[in-house]
């Protein structure tokens, strides 16, 4: 008996390591499985590869949860691979903040008491009751959220020869909403008071860093405001809700619609600007500022930590009479900038050196798709040419079938184009593990389930969010 209770705790021990064996053959195999078809890869397409020396390029394609970095560097490409990275670190490499915004018609303060006294209460749904009047002095505000903060500021006023409507929510709000412009006065229709040119298109670009701070692009003069270059000083939204009442609805205490908070303070306003388009930290504790001047003559100023010109070029571009905007690119030193030319098909490449521009040069994408669709841009160390990454896409089911809806990013195209414009001289494919093996099967997404593959670049660390 003894002898038996031995055996079978003998065959017990074995079986459950032989469960754990199997079990880490397994893991194992899957993760080689995924990582060798996840992995990015370089085939070159046409041209010299040694053409790629000179250029460094960072990204990731990201599946899902996995992860694979890569970075091109002198021709050559490394990768590395990781699961579940910690997301509170690895997104600020690869997005930086973005600034959103919203215009509203408040009632003047001077006028607001009048406008209460004549309001009515009504029902205007179910459980939803309104503080309704008339007013003609309004004053346009601008409510700017970046990333996790906000900031509010005035534009303009607007006196009407004649009232239109304005209402609130009469509802007693939360401690959080009662900070919301929907519980003060605002014009119910925007028709009268709007101006379609100035009031949704004032802020230019993304948030960039600007000394300690951040830094805002304000593409037109709108009252006393010039167009230029600001520092913004958001504050958070916990500070906003403890900020004190200071005007009422009905017989409600609210904070008024007018009332500002945060701070956005010049830093540079060109005198000549009609439109300023974009901001950028540069090398030696420089600003890029590129703007439309009065004639629509592109033009680009360095400008330093005083807010002082200390260089201006004219980038040999001419803006039409709407909006002029440039995105910049993800780069890898701050001595560079590459710029696409939104709606223009050209990239412009700056190079900053002893404090000056040093090269600027413009190229044509007209007559290459995937130029136009460029995500990334960086220049060589010999500054005479652009290695350029744009996404190349595969469809997979037939046209006009249920299966043709699935268009997916297969891979990455490099180019590397010289800045005399003579054509490409290198094109390479960066694979990104959808058309291989194991990748191409799930990539098929026959089954409506989401294996699509994201390619995004790294951020210079001055252009991060975190940082931001």
């Amino acid at each position: 008996m003894k002898t038996k209770k031995s055996t079978s705790l003998r065959n017990f021990v074995t079986a459950i390591v032989l469960a754990a064996a199997l079990l880490a053959a397994g893991a194992l195999w899957v993760l080689l499985g995924w990582r060798g078809a996840l992995d990015v890869t370089l085939t070159d397409l046409a041209g010299d590869p040694a053409a790629l020396r000179g250029f460094t390029m960072r990204g990731q394609s990201r599946l899902d949860s996995a992860h694979t970095y890569w970075e091109l560097h002198d021709g050559y490409l490394d990768t590395a691979f990781a699961l579940d990275p910690d997301e509170s670190d690895d997104q600020y490499h690869y997005s930086a903040w973005g600034a959103s915004h919203s215009v509203f018609y408040a009632v003047t303060p001077e006028t607001r008491d009048e406008v209460n006294a004549a309001a009515q209460r009504v029902q205007v749904y179910d459980d939803n009751w309104q503080m309704q009047s008339t007013a003609s002095h309004f004053r346009v505000m601008a409510e700017i959220s970046m990333g996790s903060d906000v900031l509010r500021i005035a534009l303009r006023d607007v006196v009407l020869d004649a009232p239109i409507s304005v209402s609130a929510n009469a509802e007693v709000p939360t401690y959080l909403d009662r900070t919301r412009v929907i519980y003060d006065y605002t014009a119910d229709f925007s028709d009268e008071v709007e101006d379609t040119n100035t009031d949704y298109r004032y802020i230019a670009g993304q948030i960039f860093s600007l000394g300690d701070g951040q830094g805002l692009a304000w593409r037109y003069t709108v009252a006393d405001r010039k167009a230029g270059l600001y520092k913004a000083t958001p504050i958070s939204y916990d500070d906003l809700a403890a900020l004190p009442a200071d005007g009422k609805v009905g017989d409600r205490d609210v904070l008024c619609a007018t009332t500002e908070f945060g701070t956005l303070e010049p830093f540079y306003c060109p005198e000549n600007a009609r439109q300023v388009v974009c901001g950028l930290p540069m090398a030696d504790g420089l600003t890029l500022c590129v703007y439309l001047d009065p004639l629509n003559k592109a033009c680009a100023d360095l400008v330093n930590a005083a807010g002082e010109q200390v260089d201006h070029i004219e980038l040999g571009i001419e803006g039409g009479n709407g909006d002029f905007s440039v995105t910049a690119l993800p780069r890898t030193t701050d001595r560079d900038a590459v710029l696409k030319v939104d709606f223009r098909n050209l990239f412009v490449a700056l190079r900053v050196q002893d404090g000056k521009f040093s090269l600027h040069q413009t190229l044509s994408a007209e007559g290459d798709i995937y130029l136009r669709n460029a995500e990334a841009a960086v220049l060589n160390t010999a500054g005479d040419a652009l290695l350029v990454a744009a996404p190349e896409y595969t469809t997979v089911g037939e046209g006009g079938t249920d299966n043709a809806y699935n268009i997916y990013q297969t891979g990455t195209l490099l180019l590397v184009c010289p800045l005399d414009g003579s054509g490409t001289r290198y094109r390479g494919r960066l694979n990104t593990g959808a058309e291989r093996d194991w990748g191409a099967q799930l990539g098929e997404d026959w089954r409506r389930v989401s294996l699509r593959r994201y390619m995004s670049y790294e951020l210079y660390e001055k252009d991060r969010r975190r940082q931001l």
